[in-house]
This record gives C-alpha cells, structure tokens and sequence, in this order.
C-alpha cells in the first residue's frame, strides 16, 4: 500500500474474482480508487450457487488487490449440509471480523448486502460508529418474499451512512425511506478497456450476461430464428455463466438453432473485451417483470463502449433513458417479433447504425466513465470520511 493511502474495504457476497457479473463494477471502483490513494480490500461472505459450475479458481489477489473470504472454502459445496455448515462459519466469521478488524478501515462499502451475507455486519458497523457506504444496484422486495427483503432495505436505509443506488428510481424508492445522504451512481466502465484493435466478424450478434429469468434468453433466441430467412448468415454469441447450461444447449438444439448460436460458458474477465469486440451488433433485453425495472444492466456500459449498434428492449427503469434511434435501437418488450425487424432494420441500414453505436460511445462517456465516476466516488469517500 502506498504510504499515506487511506483504506476501503468492498464487502459482498459471491463469487470473487472471476464469475458474476458485478464483479466488473467492483474491480473498475478498486482501480479508480487506488488513483486517489484510495487502497482496497475484497471481502467475499461466501460462494452463491451461481459459482457452483465456474471452472475457475479463486484466487488470494487480483491485479494486486487483496480478495478475503469469510466461507472456510472458495468453492460452493455441493451437498446442502455443507453449504448450512459454510454459511454459519462464514457468518460468525463475519460477525467477529466485523467487531474486532472493520476499524481498521477508513470506511466500508456494501454492496447489495442483505441478511443472508453481509446486512449484519453493516448493522453493527454503523452502531458502532463507523463509515458505510452502501451500493444497491436491485430492489429485492418487488421480487419474493417481499416482506423479508422490505425489512434488509428499511436497515439499509437508516444506517447507511451513504446510500449509491445505480438508478433514479431505485433512488426515488429508498429517498421515500431515508433522509441521509444518497446519491445516484449509475453503472460504470472503463471505455479504455475496450480500446483494442479487434477484427469485426461480420453479423455475429453478440450478449453477455448471467442468463437470469429477467435477462429473457428466450427472447433473444426465437428473434434471432425469426431473422434467419432475411439473414441466415446471423450468429448469436451468448457469453457468460448459466448453472444451468445444459438447458439452454438443449433449447438452441430443440429450435433448430446450433449452427447459429456459439455458447462461450463462463470466461475470463480480460477475454471480454475481445468477445465483444468481435460482434458487430449487441443485444440485451429484460423481461416485463417489476424487479427489472430497479437495476441497470451492467453490460449496458460495457456495450457502448465496444463503438458497436446496440439493440435493446423497451420498458420502464433504464430504458427510459434511450431514444430509439439516437443511442440505440429499442424493440417491444417480450416480442420476438419487434426484436426481428429490428435486427432486420440495423443491417439494411448500416451508415445509420454506425452513427447509432458512435452516439451511444458519446453517451456512456457523459454518463458512465470510470474515472469521472471515481472522482465522484473519492469526493464522497472524503466529504464522508474527512480529508
């Protein structure tokens, strides 16, 4: 550490720190800090069954960062007696860490924490006087078991010292809960990553995600089945880790698609880039439920700053943001049929899609830079903590 640094320790549940796709967001807030002689520490309270599959180790450092885990294994057990066995551990591990070792720490940033990890800790830490901040990118009570989860939020709300929802109206709901300090802080990227000079492939279709029920694969597939008598050269990449892969082989065999889809399964964080570069048109699309509506796709960032057109479905939340047209492309939410015309749309009209993709670059460097949003962050860290 440099001398003179001051300390944050980034406390979370999960996978750490290859695998779900919030680690991307945690590792650009690390890097963007230690610029401004911020140094932090990784705090995982234990695997999540979306690890359980993931083909690689987790490792004791990234890129010189320290990565602790409170679970007495980085792997998720298989057997059900064991993960009870891992989660007690863990949380009693948590619980002395937390009184014991957090103060060693300028502040400590939570991220989605909730009672099934790390919500406790947060708790005590803030009876105890210290700094908490609190990142929440999901309103987990419009999902099930709404009470338990409204019951994590009003803790949250009261003592986060300060509160980062990732979108205006996950903001708006916990500003109905709270009067302390919260402001918004949306998804974030480091556009230089995806400076790289990559050969485009044409029509090659691509998404990245954790392959969720509100990430509406489906969707993507039978539009994609839908584009194929006007364009049966499209390919659709689907990158990331589903626990469920065999499902999803599965599908794209039963609909006739396993010439046009290329399933990636989990890969490494540095390969992303490259993926994604090689696309020359990117999906995303969310579901109609209302849990979708709170966060703010991640991938989002990452998109525009591939340069290339993005497609993505309409709705409330995030897509309100977008102007069909002007930074992406937007299709009827749920409709494979919409999503078709507009893949259609996108390769017969190639200069305007060139234009679309540029605009969205433009956006998510006025919106979601990672080293304006790490000054941001550190000015916060120091109006909180002093200077």
């Amino acid at each position: 550490m440099a001398l003179g640094s001051r300390k944050l320790a980034i406390v979370f549940g999960g996978d750490f720190p290859e695998g779900n796709t919030k680690n991307a967001r945690l590792k650009i807030i690390a890097q963007e800090l230690q610029k401004h002689r911020w140094q932090s520490t990784f705090y995982s309270a234990m695997p999540y069954r979306f690890s359980k599959n993931l083909p690689f180790s987790q490792p004791k450092y990234w890129e010189g960062f320290t990565i602790r885990y409170f679970s007495i294994t980085r792997k998720y057990p298989a057997y059900f007696a064991l993960r009870i066995g891992q989660a007690v551990v863990a949380h009693m591990h948590i619980l002395w860490w937390t009184i014991f070792s957090a103060h060693r720490y300028d502040a400590l940033f939570y991220y989605n924490p909730r009672w099934s990890d790390t919500l406790l800790s947060l708790y005590i830490n803030s009876l105890l006087g210290r700094k908490v901040l609190v990142n929440q990118t999901e309103l987990f009570s419009s999902g099930v078991n709404p009470k338990w989860h409204e019951s994590e939020e009003r803790v949250i709300a009261n003592r986060a010292t300060v509160l980062l929802p990732i979108s205006t109206k996950l903001m708006r709901h916990f500003q109905t809960l709270r009067n302390n300090e919260t402001y918004l802080f949306p998804i974030i990227v480091n556009t230089d990553r995806f400076d790289l000079l990559v050969k485009e492939q044409p029509f090659l279709m691509g998404y990245i995600g954790s392959f969720a029920s509100k990430d509406g694969i489906d969707v993507l597939l039978e539009g994609l089945k839908k584009s194929l008598p006007r364009y049966p050269q499209l390919t659709l990449r689907l990158i990331g880790h589903n626990p469920e892969m065999y499902r999803l082989e599965e599908k794209v065999i039963a609909m006739g698609l396993h010439e046009n889809v290329e399933i990636t399964g989990t890969v490494k964080y540095e390969a992303i880039p490259r993926l994604l570069l090689e696309c020359d048109t990117l999906l995303m699309n969310r579901d109609d439920s209302h849990f979708s509506t709170y966060g703010y796709p991640i991938k989002l960032g990452e998109y525009f700053a591939c340069k290339k057109p993005v497609i993505m479905s309409e709705g409330k939340g995030f897509s309100e943001d977008y102007e069909d047209g002007n930074q992406v492309y937007t299709y009827a939410i749920n409709d494979a049929q919409s999503l078709a015309e507009k893949i259609q749309y996108r390769y017969t009209h190639v200069e305007e899609s060139e234009a679309v993709a540029l605009r969205g670059y433009h956006y998510a460097k006025d919106h979601f830079d990672g080293a304006k949003l790490g000054l941001f962050l550190v000015d916060i860290l120091e109006k909180t903590c002093g200077k």
